[in-house]
């Protein structure tokens, strides 16, 4: 379990990596492209290769790619879907070149169709788009807090989806903590946190696991709203954190905060309180 940040890229991504080794991050996760564009971006042989000697050289590994926010292969309109599904292979693809082993994506909503069509829909494209992906690049479906027609709010929407494909370990999740809360999962305490594990186990397996976005939340849990805090400063607070990520039974690869204002003197905090979180 090695623990990280979401890595800002303004200033240059050696500059980057040279501060989240300084501040003692292990993992890092960057965006695939521009988070709220179509374009997937062009991939600079230069950028690349830099990257990659330095994080060799810092160890900061796994690295993690998150695709843009826009990919909703649950929608009812054709033209989006097929625009996700070519966005998402692009994310894949880079994730592959840069050696990045896991691609975290939102699976979407089902705006103006059923809860089960907007599945079928998710299922169906990433059947199409199977042979298309490189090999060692998992897509990891993440948890969402279940907001309107947002689906992956429950651990039960996952498992939907995981078990309709025909190359299901192509497939894994990534667990967010504020999104589970909003979704009404109590990670608060050991009972909690319990109730809220054995549940995954039943549903997608614990192993599916691979990364944890590591959020705490200004929000009342249940209330289906993403509001990411301070790592202990909000309703799971460290306790929380203690009580999930030192469990034997969890044991993602990579935990990822996604935390307010990073790139400022907060990271060292929040890293600090994770630690803490660890026993470390």
């Amino acid at each position: 379990m090695r623990l990280g940040f979401h890595m800002p890229l303004s200033g240059g991504i050696k500059k980057q990596l040279q501060r989240a080794h300084d501040l003692g991050m292990e993992t890092v996760q960057i965006f695939s492209g521009n988070p709220t564009a179509w374009k997937p971006g062009k991939i600079d042989e230069k950028t690349k290769t830099k990257f990659l000697e330095e994080q060799e050289r810092l160890d900061i590994k796994p690295l993690v790619f998150h695709t843009p926010y826009l990919i909703n292969l649950a929608s009812g309109k054709e033209e989006i879907r097929e625009k996700s599904i070519k966005l998402l292979e692009a994310a894949l693809n880079k994730a592959s070149i840069y050696e990045a082993p896991y691609v975290v994506t939102h699976v979407g909503s089902h705006v103006d169709i059923e809860k089960e069509q907007g599945i079928e829909n998710i299922c169906e494209c990433l059947e199409r788009s199977f042979s298309k992906w490189p090999d060692g690049v998992m897509l990891l479906l993440e948890n969402t807090a279940g907001a309107g027609k947002t689906l992956g709010g429950s651990f039960s929407d996952l498992k939907c989806i995981l078990t309709n494909v025909s190359d299901r370990k192509r497939l894994g999740c990534c667990f967010d903590t504020a999104h589970a809360w909003g979704a009404g999962y109590n990670i608060s305490d050991k009972q909690g946190v319990k109730n809220t594990l054995d549940e995954i186990d039943k549903e997608i397996g614990l192993n599916s696991i691979k990364v944890c976005h590591a959020n705490d939340t200004s929000v009342t849990i249940g209330s289906n709203k993403d509001r990411h805090q301070h790592i202990g400063e909000g309703y799971i607070g460290i306790k929380g954190f203690s009580e999930l990520l030192t469990n034997e039974k969890f044991n993602p690869e990579a935990v990822i905060m996604e935390t307010p204002k990073i790139g400022s003197e907060h990271d060292k905090k929040n890293l600090d309180n994770l630690k803490e979180a660890l026993g470390k």
